[in-house]
């Protein structure tokens, strides 16, 4: 057997990458571009006997090149694929939606679709092509940056469903491997120009750097294989001294820990990075605990200081649409969480908790438009039984609600006049007197 197959196979069963799968299931999707890399993947694993999915990513970004390279990878996939798999993508469009380089809508959009094509499939892994140059101009790339010890490591063979067969393996065995077995493959030409920082590493410095020191690649990989282990021990500790300051719902004590662990920066940015906060944010967070209030931002996240804990929520838990709406005689229409129905004024009962709201139903008369919608900054509603007005932002201090709570409160208006701060007070508009026989009754749930 090739060695190349041998040191595939290794790799394989010492990182327990890709399981053989009953039947005649697949067992891997692998990520197909027609290059020399994926090529070699792709041969690999089906002399190996893995029965593979091949799935190919047009971004239609180099015009005729790019429908090139889809038909070859789809006849190359019809002798070592069991199934062929293309997508298209606007990748003008997205950038434009999403506000990220070409770049990184690319990378987006492939790795999306490779998670919904392996759990098509079963959750099969998605094997890439990445290999030990790949992995060496990434820590060169990070180390320009400016990275810690996780930047340095580089790629590992396993990352979630993503497995890294090649990772050890040089571009310059990959290609010896192909013109061995007479198979060709095709070339991205953008990567041979040096207009952007990793062709310039690929195409000018790492070449000059193995000249000089024609023993580079051993030196290297031996140090990203020994920061792995420091890494691994580091994780530890981290997660160790994590855990005196994080509760079971994820929110971080920072005022205690800034008082007890010397470098409560690091710790903090070790315990939030995974969700896209940088070493600067956590370091701005430690400086003033307990100024409640402070707000941080990643992409998908939103972390609130209160009273020295930091809260930590996704956009999905963040709800700020608007929602507009019309109801009829019947009560319907009304969106969630509230409820609403028309009883008699005797039938009111009297609630002091905040979750009921009693209107004189002849407000519907005038077709009126209601709005459901977050609270904003200098809200005012002007409360049942007092005179004048007060700040929604007051009313929730004064129920000593969390920042995290603060954020899902509610907002009823009708015609720009705040009804009703959903949960917690009601406005004295559209009163229901003596004179009032129908009563409109909101309730929230």
């Amino acid at each position: 057997m090739d060695e190349f197959f041998l040191k595939v196979e290794r790799n394989i069963a010492s990182e327990s990458l890709i399981e053989s799968s009953a039947g005649d299931a697949p067992d891997v999707i692998v990520a197909l571009s027609g290059g020399a890399d994926s090529v070699a993947l792709l041969v690999a694993l089906n002399g190996l006997g893995y029965r593979c999915v091949a799935a190919h990513c047009n971004f239609h970004l180099r015009g005729e090149e790019s429908d090139r390279d889809m038909d070859y990878a789809q006849s190359i996939s019809r002798v070592y694929a069991v199934n062929f798999r293309c997508v298209h993508f606007d990748v003008e469009n997205y950038k434009k939606n999403h506000g990220v380089s070409t770049e990184m809508a690319c990378r987006e959009l492939r790795y999306a679709w490779f998670r919904e094509l392996s759990a098509e499939y079963g959750c099969i892994p998605v094997a890439v092509a990445h290999h030990r140059d790949d992995n060496e101009e990434t820590l060169f790339l990070n180390l320009l940056r400016g990275t810690g010890i996780t930047g340095l490591c580089g790629m590992r063979f396993r990352n979630d469903i993503f497995v890294r067969p090649l990772l050890n393996l040089g571009r310059r065995e990959i290609e010896a491997f192909l013109e061995r077995r007479g198979i060709s493959f095709v070339t991205d030409s953008t990567n041979l120009e040096n207009d952007v920082k990793r062709n310039r590493l690929r195409n000018v410095i790492l070449p000059s750097l193995r000249e000089q020191f024609p023993d580079a690649d051993t030196g290297i990989a031996r140090t990203m294989a020994d920061l792995s282990r420091n890494r691994s021990l580091y994780m530890e500790a981290v997660a160790a001294m994590g855990a005196r300051y994080m509760d079971d719902q994820g929110r971080i004590d920072v005022a205690s820990m800034v008082g007890e662990v010397r470098n409560s920066a690091m710790l903090v940015y070790e315990l939030i990075r995974d969700r896209g906060f940088s070493f600067l944010q956590a370091a701005d967070i430690v400086r003033f605990p307990q100024v409640s209030g402070r707000r941080f931002y990643s992409r998908g996240y939103q972390a609130l200081l209160d009273r020295g804990t930091l809260i930590i929520s996704s956009d999905e838990e963040m709800p700020d649409e608007i929602v507009t709406f019309k109801m009829g005689r019947s009560g319907d229409g009304v969106p969630e969480p509230l409820c609403a129905k028309f009883i008699n004024r005797g039938d009111m009962r009297p609630d002091r908790s905040g979750n009921t709201l009693y209107l004189d139903a002849s407000l519907l008369d005038d077709d009126p438009v209601f709005t459901l919608r977050g609270w904003r900054s200098g809200d005012r509603i002007q409360p049942f039984g007092m005179k004048g007005s007060r700040l929604v932002s007051d009313i929730m201090s004064d129920a000593k609600l969390s920042l995290d709570d603060k954020k899902r409160v509610r907002i009823l208006e009708v015609n720009g006049k705040v009804l009703w701060v959903v949960g917690l007070r009601a406005s004295r508009h559209y009163p229901v007197t003596e004179k009032v026989e129908s009563v409109l009754c909101f309730t929230c749930g």
